[in-house]
């Protein structure tokens, strides 16, 4: 009982902690996307070596990588914050925030694929793993086409 009244009281200062904190600016939204895709490609390409042949197979760094990719995918759901559309470069085109929901959706797909990939790493097994691989392409291809300018 002790335990779940700690757990109850941090949870209720972290809640007004964020509450009280001012909002990010624009430009730090920006970075912080920027920074969670850069986190995205570093663990994606050595990943699409792998199932391309043209790097060693390694089961265990490939699923740290899918790990890390995961990770940052859910990361990405306050990366698209309203008014980061300015304040800095950004490939983010306006139709983001135009047509959210359709955003939204393709960002979800994304995280489930990402997430698929991460679990599809753990069974170790290659052709799983690579079609997990393919459906991520897939939603990354579907988002960039309408909401990133290339």
């Amino acid at each position: 009982m002790r335990k779940l009244i700690c757990l109850v009281a941090l949870s209720l200062i972290a809640v007004s902690a964020v509450a009280q904190a001012p909002a990010a600016k624009p430009e730090q939204v920006i970075a912080y996307r920027q920074s969670l895709f850069k986190t995205i490609v570093w663990n994606f390409m050595p990943m699409g070596a792998m199932v391309k042949g043209s790097k060693p197979w390694d089961a265990a760094e490939f699923k740290r990588r899918s790990i890390a990719v995961a990770f940052a995918a859910v990361q990405l759901d306050e990366a698209f914050a309203q008014g980061s559309d300015k304040g800095a470069v950004t490939d983010a085109l306006p139709a983001i925030w135009e047509q959210p929901d359709d955003f939204a959706a393709k960002l979800k797909a994304f995280q489930r694929t990402s997430n698929a990939l991460r679990m599809a790493a753990t069974t170790g097994d290659q052709e799983q793993i690579k079609a997990a691989f393919g459906e991520v392409r897939q939603t990354c291809g579907q988002c960039h086409e309408s909401y990133r300018a290339e």
